[in-house]
């Protein structure tokens, strides 16, 4: 029976609809929006110009991101009804995920502008980078076992191409996801709630030790293998609603932990109590008399152990007990901070580093003289749309500024590590410098998916596909920056001792302003044509290789200044506009 459309069910669909800048992703829209919660994406531009799969030969390949700071890699199909809540999306939609896996990862004479996506997917695998390849079909209908079953087939067969093509090394986890419409609404409302699993559950337990302290409760406790099982198979990943990462899915490789626990539970059952270390759940409300009970569940640490419990046969389960430790708190600082430290196992977002540092409050205060959100710190809330984020600028700043390595390849370092943050976020940097960075940014967002969308229909001329081929990996942007960086006395044509000082004049910042934007993107007009011509002097896969090499990239540098220096009086009016807008 078809399920009717509600939209106060579904309230992320006013937010998407009222959010004008997603309608310029077209068909892809709703992709991009669920993938900004999905993500946490602090740059909507710079995924959408790496991501986005342009022109009608597309080989079924939606969305195709590659994040190799986290080793992960998100492959994307999206869908589109006329009419939303349908009963079920096209399940032969599902199926072209497997066509589409299939080209990236091992068919031959892949069209042009899918090639550098398979290049760096490829290549990452092979060398071991990627830990994660998520599959995700993503729609305005409703769930259904037939989509769920293409999107299992589709991630089988993706594990036996990734095998082929890396023989014996450790193959990557590979998940499937189906993003319906109930799946979206869950994960928009985690954005402003930690806990989704809501009302009274009985919990099955005897003993139990209790604690208190300011503005907590908790209670400690043990709990049969069967109720963590039928609860993860009952409410699924809104379980984790306030975990920092999902149920990753277990594999059958050696070693992943998942298949260990389930291993566990069912060959030693009686003993999983004393291998495993337990659970942590947030609940609203613990009650202990007349009768036993929560109101409200997510499991904080433990979401492998939830998950390897709900693969495990029911027989196993049985005899399995689980130690668990329900925690009450209504303060959003405190659970913040609950979550933070128990999630030991898990890499604490290097934002949060950062959130009590004064430069960075600093910056946020003088951001606020603008009218410009600045945002430092992980947040459960959804941000403002034009919203600045340390996280996203961080990588661009440390490009700019000489280091375009670490800004591709380890750019978690740099809120991590006190000597890379130092040289990045320097004593002296500015909010007017870094809106300067930021809307150099933009522009090469912008100027790349014009490009790539030329090439994808076949109407680029020979120098605009040069162009898009210095532009088209993943690494190109930080490369774009670094020049750009050494640039800085050509460009502005003065003798800068401090790169922090060249900064916008204030009256071109604020939310909506793009002049600074605009004048970037007529300088790179005049820079992209000579970076291209120099970058193809080093020969075959040069756009992907030089990008990659500390040496190669400064040795670029240094002929691409002589080269600006000798055009000076024919590139100056190019750079007008930056020269009226900015200041050293």
């Amino acid at each position: 029976m078809k399920k009717p459309f509600d939209e106060k069910a579904f309230t992320f669909k006013a937010t998407f609809d009222a959010d004008r800048s997603f309608r310029q992703y077209k068909s892809n829209a709703l992709s991009v929006f669920t993938l900004s919660l999905y993500l946490n994406l602090d740059d909507l531009s710079d995924f959408a110009a790496n991501a986005i799969t342009e022109g009608p030969n597309d080989k079924k390949v939606d969305i195709s991101y590659l994040d190799l700071n986290k080793g992960r890699a998100v492959i994307a199909q999206s869908y589109m009804a006329e009419s939303w809540g349908k009963a079920a999306a096209p399940a032969n939609k599902a199926s072209d995920l497997n066509t589409a896996m299939s080209w990236l990862i091992s068919a031959n004479r892949i069209p042009r502008h899918l090639r550098a996506t398979a290049t760096e997917l490829r290549r990452a695998l092979s060398d071991g980078d990627i830990r994660r390849i998520e599959i995700l079909y993503i729609h305005n209908c409703h769930e259904s076992v037939n989509v769920e079953n293409e999107l299992k087939a589709a991630s089988e067969a993706t594990r036996d191409k990734v095998s082929a093509l890396i023989g014996e090394s450790e193959p990557p986890v590979i998940t499937y996801r189906e993003f319906g419409l109930a799946a979206i609404e869950e994960i928009y409302r985690a954005r402003e709630s930690e806990i989704l699993v809501d009302g009274w559950i009985k919990v099955p337990v005897r003993g139990y030790v209790q604690e208190r302290g300011k503005g907590w409760r908790a209670v400690l406790t043990t709990v049969p293998g069967k109720w963590i099982q039928r609860l993860h198979k009952e409410h699924g990943d809104r379980l984790f609603s306030a975990n920092y990462r999902d149920y990753l899915g277990a594999t059958n490789r050696a070693g992943n932990i998942n298949r260990e626990i389930t291993q566990t539970a069912e060959s030693e059952p009686r003993n999983f109590w004393i291998y495993n270390n337990g659970i942590t759940a947030l609940t609203y409300e613990i009650q202990l008399k007349p009768r036993r009970r929560i109101r409200g569940i997510s499991i904080i640490n433990g979401a492998q152990t939830s998950g390897a419990l709900s693969d495990a046969t029911p027989t196993s389960v049985r005899n399995a007990k689980v130690p668990i430790r329900f925690v009450e708190c209504a303060s959003r600082e405190l659970i913040d901070k609950i979550i933070r430290y128990n999630n030991t196992q898990n890499e604490i977002r290097p934002a949060d580093r950062r959130s009590n540092d004064p430069l960075q409050r600093r910056l946020c205060k003088d951001f606020e003289k603008y009218h410009v959100p600045y945002v430092h710190r992980r947040s459960f809330t959804r941000m403002p749309r034009n919203a600045l984020t340390s996280a996203a600028i961080a990588p661009a700043l440390c490009a700019f500024h000489g280091d375009p390595q670490t800004a591709y390849r380890n750019a978690k370092e740099i809120l991590l590590k006190d000597d890379v943050y130092e040289k990045v976020f320097a004593q002296n940097i500015s909010v007017e410098h870094i809106f300067l960075v930021k809307a150099l940014s933009s522009a090469i967002d912008k100027v790349k998916a014009e490009l790539k969308a030329k090439v994808s229909n076949e109407t680029a001329t020979k120098l605009e596909a040069q162009q898009y081929d210095a532009l088209k990996y993943s690494g190109s942007k930080h490369f774009i920056f670094y020049l750009i960086g050494s640039l800085a006395e050509e460009i502005m044509a003065t003798r800068v001792a401090d790169l922090f000082e060249w900064k916008c004049k204030p009256n071109v910042i604020s939310g909506n302003n793009v002049s600074m934007q605009k004048a970037w993107e007529v300088s790179l007009g005049a820079l992209l044509p000579q970076i291209a011509m120099i970058v193809e002097t080093y020969g075959k896969d040069a756009s992907y290789e030089v990008p990659r090499s500390t040496e190669k990239s400064k040795e670029v540098s240094k002929k691409l200044t002589a080269t600006i220096a000798s055009l000076r009086r024919v590139l100056g009016s190019e750079f007008d506009d930056l020269r009226q807008r900015s200041t050293i």
